[in-house]
């Protein structure tokens, strides 16, 4: 018996041993596991705020967090009711934070916040769930968060974070004034070192972007009272050399920058820095000196861009001090060389080509004239003097050379086409460039009244104020605008084909003569069809009689299908036929040969064709334009979802002067009136760079390709 009872306790007590094994086994496996995460979370913070306080702003301890992240997660995941389970959250929110998984770094700070009121973390779990919310986007949110943090409680550590993040929110919003109240109660009171160094610099920042650069210069000598990190106190250096250069003392500026190239902790930056220099000498007028020092830069720094800068600045000083236009093309032709998908070398690149157009010009533009000269050819030569006048006054910036150049048309061209334009152009001038009011009256008066029927006289009756009186009148446009006006108001085809016809006969030099002469074609083919071959052979005279025109190639377009003969013609009637004149769609000739009936004739056209077909039925062209949106952009309607619409609708548009549109007709409008509406007003408030349309197509209509796309949750 005794032996029976020995024996059963010994195999409870291994029951029990193996028992407490289990358990201290799972404990000491949860302890562990957490020990870890503290472990990582602890290095990683310690080398992140080492980084911090040496001024680099490189991640540290990404490899840590996310050691500690994986460690923390197993804690939340198996041992939901540990008393570290705050702790583990906190872990988690705070490395999720530094290894930018925010969405997961708000949902655990979110947990802690709601299920843990009493946490040691709680305060800073609130300040990091601000910052989470920041970089998700959410800025009410991160806000209001902040500025809770800021007003409330008495940890000056939580304070200052709030402080600093409302400060940089408001800097990044240029909104500087109250940017600089946050950055103030760091500098006086709540912040450290490194949180005054910061304040200090983004106030100085400031400043210098509003070009107060008095302040801003103040601001930047007090930070050098700091203890700075070599990569700061560069940043500072170098924004005090600039605002003594822009106070005009460029001499105090230029020490700095030479100091600064003196330290080789800075060797790096020595291109920048030997740009800086040489800028101080052509600032202040030692070209000489300016030049030999952008020319070391440029040989000894080809690929840098300090190097294409340099070359840049020489094409500049060739061009504007020196007036050496192939040596400062020279220069640009370098600078765009080396200065791939920069501003720099697309300016450098415009400036070669413009210098270019200025030979080709120079070489062009020189006409003798004597009994064999032609008016084309007067035209051709009035039209490149005019463009060289335009090159010295809009890219070379050469006022003086341009007026010589729209005088030289004035007084040697007065029969050419141009000879009005160049007239106005040297009103304006006088006007803008030499004050003088009474010349620009005058001169515009007797271009009104030497020219009254150039297709420029519109321009002259703005720029006098006279529109809408008396004198608005009896030019081309005038009546084709009133052609137009009864052919599309009104429906009143006669008299809208007796103003084209008055166009086309009585202004052989108008820009609008052979438009008119196609409207009237425009109206047989869509109001009056003869039903035979005629219409077909008025477009190939048409196009025959004005190739190279848009017109004329919108008539050849037309001339997909060629007519085909019924029935054997003798070779007679057919040349009697290809001679009938049908320019204007007059069908009596072919009706009294008895000929037309023999030709089966119809235009296929391509269905887009009709988009750039014009109001008054001539070609038009696409506007090569990107336009920009500054107070309204396309919001696709919700109306519009279930008809999923994607692709390009086509706009026919008229821009004014002032890159605005003022007329606009939706050619392919959707299903959907919302979303018509919606592209039309997007189109109708874009704005056009007009200095881009060619003067000769100005006033005119362009086709418009509106892009519309699905939103992102549609798709």
């Amino acid at each position: 018996m005794v032996i029976f009872k020995t024996g059963l306790m010994n195999r409870l007590f291994k029951i029990a041993a193996l028992l407490l094994i289990v358990v201290l086994g799972a404990g000491c496996v949860y302890y562990n596991t957490f020990y870890h995460a503290r472990k990582a979370f602890n290095e990683a913070e310690s080398k992140r705020r080492e980084a911090s306080a040496s001024g680099s702003r490189a991640r540290s301890g990404t490899g840590d967090y996310r050691r500690a992240l994986e460690k923390a997660e197993k804690v939340i995941e198996k041992w939901p009711d540990s008393k570290w389970y705050d702790d583990a959250l906190f872990i988690s929110g705070v490395s999720s934070y530094y290894t930018e998984d925010y969405g997961l770094a708000a949902k655990r700070f979110r947990e802690l916040l709601a299920n843990y009121p009493e946490s040691k973390f709680y305060k800073k779990s609130r300040l990091y769930l601000a910052k989470s919310r920041l970089h998700l986007d959410d800025e009410a949110t991160a806000m209001t968060l902040f500025e809770e943090l800021f007003t409330e409680g008495e940890d000056r550590e939580i304070k200052a974070e709030a402080a600093l993040a409302l400060g940089d929110y408001h800097y990044e919003n240029k909104q500087y004034e109250q940017a600089e109240v946050y950055y103030h109660t760091l500098i006086d009171s709540l912040g450290d070192e490194s949180n005054r160094i910061v304040a200090k610099m983004n106030i100085a920042d400031s400043y210098f972007e509003r070009f107060r650069y008095k302040e801003a210069l103040d601001n930047y000598l007090e930070v050098l009272d700091y203890e700075l990190s070599s990569s700061e106190e560069y940043k500072i250096r170098h924004s005090i050399g600039e605002c003594y250069y822009f106070l005009n003392d460029l001499q105090t500026g230029m020490e700095y920058f030479y100091e600064l190239a003196d330290n080789e902790l800075y060797y790096d930056s020595l291109p920048s820095l030997k740009l800086m220099i040489a800028q101080g000498y052509d600032w202040s007028g030692d070209l000489p000196l300016a030049e030999d020092v952008y020319e070391e830069i440029a040989i000894e720094y080809p690929r840098h861009q300090a190097g294409t800068l340099a070359n840049y600045y020489l094409g500049l000083i060739y061009q504007y001090e020196h007036e050496d236009y192939q040596k400062a093309k020279e220069y640009y032709d370098k600078a765009q060389a080396t200065g791939a998908g920069t501003d720099i070398r697309r300016d450098a690149l415009e400036r070669s080509s413009n210098i270019g157009k200025l030979e080709e010009y120079r070489e062009l533009k020189n006409l003798e004239q004597d009994s064999t000269t032609t008016l084309e050819e007067i035209d051709a030569a009035a039209e490149t003097q005019y463009l060289l006048g335009e090159l010295y006054l809009v890219q070379l910036g050469k006022p003086d050379s341009a007026l010589n150049e729209f005088q030289y048309i004035s007084g040697n061209f007065p029969e050419a086409y141009m000879a009005p334009k160049a007239r106005i152009a040297v009103a304006v001038m006088k006007r803008d460039y030499y004050d003088d009011t009474l010349a620009f009256d005058s001169i515009l008066r007797n271009v009104i009244e030497d020219y009254p029927r150039s297709d420029y006289i519109p321009e002259v009756i703005d720029l006098l104020g006279l529109s809408g009186t008396s004198a608005d009148t009896g030019y081309a446009r005038y009546y084709y605008r009133r052609a137009e006006r009864f052919l599309f108001e009104e429906d009143n085809l006669d008299s809208a084909r007796y103003y084209y016809s008055l166009v086309a006969d009585s202004f052989p030099r108008s820009r609008y003569n052979t438009k008119a002469k196609f409207a009237t074609l425009y109206i047989t083919e869509t109001y009056e069809s003869p039903g035979d071959s005629s219409l077909y052979y008025a477009y190939a005279n048409f196009a025959d009689s004005f190739p190279g025109t848009e017109y004329g190639q919108e008539a050849s377009r037309k001339l997909v299908v060629k007519p085909r003969l019924r029935q054997e013609a003798d070779e007679g009637a057919w040349d009697s036929l290809m001679a009938a004149d049908t320019l204007f769609g007059d069908t009596a000739q072919l009706a009294d040969t008895g000929q037309a009936d023999q030709f089966d004739t119809g235009v296929s056209l391509d269905p887009k064709e009709r988009y750039y077909m014009g109001p008054g039925g001539y070609s038009i062209f696409d506007i090569e334009q990107t336009p920009r949106q500054e107070d309204y952009e396309f919001r696709y309607p919700i109306e519009a979802y279930s008809l999923r619409f994607e692709g390009i609708l086509y706009f026919q548009i008229k821009i004014n002067a002032f890159g605005e549109v003022d007329s606009l007709r939706l050619m392919n409008p959707t299903p959907s009136e919302e979303m018509n509406r919606e592209a039309e007003e997007t189109v109708r408030q874009s704005y056009f760079d007009a200095n881009r349309i060619p003067f000769d197509l100005r006033d005119e209509w362009f086709v418009f390709k509106f892009r519309v796309e699905l939103p992102s949750s549609l798709r």
